[in-house]
Order: structure tokens, then sequence, then C-alpha cells
């Protein structure tokens, strides 16, 4: 891992404008419902489940059921569905000996935070993200860790989001040039950093991203859920039990990676896409593209749709067509309601 950051700190640095040595903290940002786990040597256990591994969806409705769905919602703000406590039951389940041998459970960002300083801590906000915080208690949710059968002792220490995560190891700084001791003083999801990025603090802002998926991120001052949990609700970056303020994120898993496959199939480049979707008409000529296929859509209560192309027409549709429907070029909107796939 640290090979991988020497070579981001190479790249970065190529240009010689800036002094690594002038670095006095460090932020990270992270994908967001991860899992790692480590044993008291720090050493990880398995592969990490990463945000859109749908293997336990079925645990996460298991334990929406037994906690209650109103109370889950009001109190978690969210089902557990596929998210990081239910990824953890489902280890605990089906991989046994590696729960037993796991010291502490994480979040991609403090597993990056743990290889720059030694130490483990997590936040609130990451906890809600993976579905283990209590917004009406502002804590470690009782009723999570009691359905899955976990002891608290595998949640790392919770310290505020901006405050010092350790401080950077001598070995590691020696690999990136930078100073000994300086702090990680930052760590939030990809989506909330995303927003921080973007100057999203308050009520009623907004911010918008297409990556692998594409996300809708809006902070709200309530303590929002969804009945349906098609959009889910996390502690954003400024959240304090005083003054309130949920990331409210919709997301659909496929849209970056659809576009992908699809640029990858067509052995073009984006720019060509854009070019050849451009001189399709309006509409796109009747194609319709669903791009879903990245396991489990939340917007579909956590089912396993997979990416559809409607409408096809081979005497008339061509490249640019699939192209247009896709990026969004010419094309309709594709109403999303719950029964769509029923």
């Amino acid at each position: 891992m640290v090979a991988e950051y020497q070579r981001g700190d190479k790249k970065v640095n190529a240009t010689g404008k800036f002094d690594p040595q002038n670095i006095a903290a460090i932020g990270i940002a992270y994908q967001m419902h991860g899992l790692v786990l480590v044993d008291k040597q720090q050493k990880v256990l398995r592969d990490s489940i990463i945000w859109c591994d749908s293997r336990a969806v079925e645990t996460g409705n298991a334990a929406f059921r037994k906690i209650g769905e109103q109370r889950s919602l009001s109190v978690l703000l969210n089902s557990p569905g596929n998210f990081t406590a239910s990824k953890l039951a489902w280890v605990k389940e089906n991989e046994p000996r590696i729960f037993e041998s796991s010291y502490k459970m994480m979040l991609p960002g403090d597993f990056a935070a743990m290889k720059l300083t030694g130490e483990i801590t997590t936040t609130s906000s990451a906890l809600s993200e993976g579905i283990f915080w209590d917004f009406k208690e502002d804590e470690l949710s009782k009723d999570v860790m009691s359905c899955f059968g976990f002891d608290e002792k595998i949640i790392p220490e919770i310290k505020p989001l901006f405050s010092s995560h350790g401080s950077l190891s001598a070995k590691v700084a020696k690999e990136l040039s930078l100073k000994p001791g300086i702090p990680v003083s930052y760590k939030a999801g990809d989506q909330l950093n995303n927003a921080l990025s973007l100057n999203v603090f308050h009520p009623g802002e907004v911010a918008a991203t297409a990556g692998t998926s594409g996300v809708i991120y809006a902070v709200a001052d309530n303590l929002f859920f969804d009945k349906l949990s098609r959009v889910n609700a996390f502690a954003h970056v400024n959240h304090n039990k005083n003054e309130r303020r949920i990331g409210v994120l919709l997301c659909i898993n496929g849209t970056g990676i659809m576009n992908r496959w699809i640029k990858d199939l067509s052995a073009t480049n984006y720019n060509e896409m854009n070019k050849q979707a451009s001189q399709i008409k309006p509409g796109s000529d009747g194609l319709f593209v669903l791009p879903f296929g990245n396991g489990a859509e939340r917007i579909f209560e956590n089912k396993i749709v997979g990416a559809h192309l409607l409408n096809i027409d081979l005497n008339k549709h061509s490249k640019g067509s699939c192209f247009s429907g896709h990026t969004g070029r010419n094309c309709f909107f594709i109403p999303l309601w719950p029964g769509y796939y029923a």
C-alpha cells in the first residue's frame, strides 16, 4: 500500500512546483460503505468487501425486519440493507474463523489512516455510512450491535471527523518524502468529501457527481429517511447533535461504469462517443439505456435489476444512438419508480 502512495506522490510532485516537506497535514477521501478487517497485528484478514458487493442484501433485509422497519428508519435513517454492518454480519455467518480473528472492522478510510499512522480510529460519519449509528441517541447503535451479535470492541475508537487520527509514521514519511509526525486530520467518504470540496454544507445545497456510480447528494437539517430506502441518509462532515446536517444520497450504481462498458465495447473513446451522440436527433431515435448492472440498486429496494437496452431497432439504431441514450444527450428521462421491475 505504501508503494501505491509512493507512486501517487511521485506523480503529483512530478512538476516540482511544491516541496512535500511543506505539507502540514493529510486528509483522506475514501470509498464509502466498504469493510476491512484486521487482527491485533493490523494484518488484513480477507479482501475488502466493497460498496457495490451485493452478498449481504438478504442479511441486511433480515435485520431490517428484526430491528423493526419503523424503528430502523427513524433511528438509523436507513435499512441495514447492503451496507457495512450487514457485510460484517455476512462475514460472521459465513466466515466465522475470520470473524473470530478480527480485532477491528474499518471503513476504507479508517484503513488508509491506519496504514499511514499505525492507529485505528473511526468517526460517527463513517459509522453512519455503515449503518452503525443511532442518530436519536448520537451514539453507536445498540439495536444494530445486538441484532447482529457484535461486541463493541470490534469498533475502532470514535473521534471527531476533523481531528487528529494519528501521526504519520517515520517509515511512511520516508517513503513519501513527507515530514514524520504530521497528523491525519480529516477523513470522509467520497460523496461527503465531494460535497465539502464543492462547498456544500447547508440545508438545501446539492452536489452531483458521476464516477462508477451516479450520485445526487443534498444536505438536510432534519433526521430524514425514505420509507422505501431508495435514498439514504448519513452524517455529513459538519453534522453534530446540536446542528444537524444530514447528507441525503441518491445513488445509481451503474452510471459511470455503464458509460465505460459502452466505450470499451465500441472500441472508441469518450470524445468520439460525444461526437457521435451529438449527431443523433432528440429522443435518441427511441432507444433507452438503463444504466444499472453493478450490483443491488438501492432505488429499487436493493434488487439486482441489471442493465438494459430498450426498444432496439436493428435497422435504424447506430452506436451514436446508444451513446446518446446513455450519456444523456438528446435522450428522454426514464422514470424511476418502485414498481418498475416488480
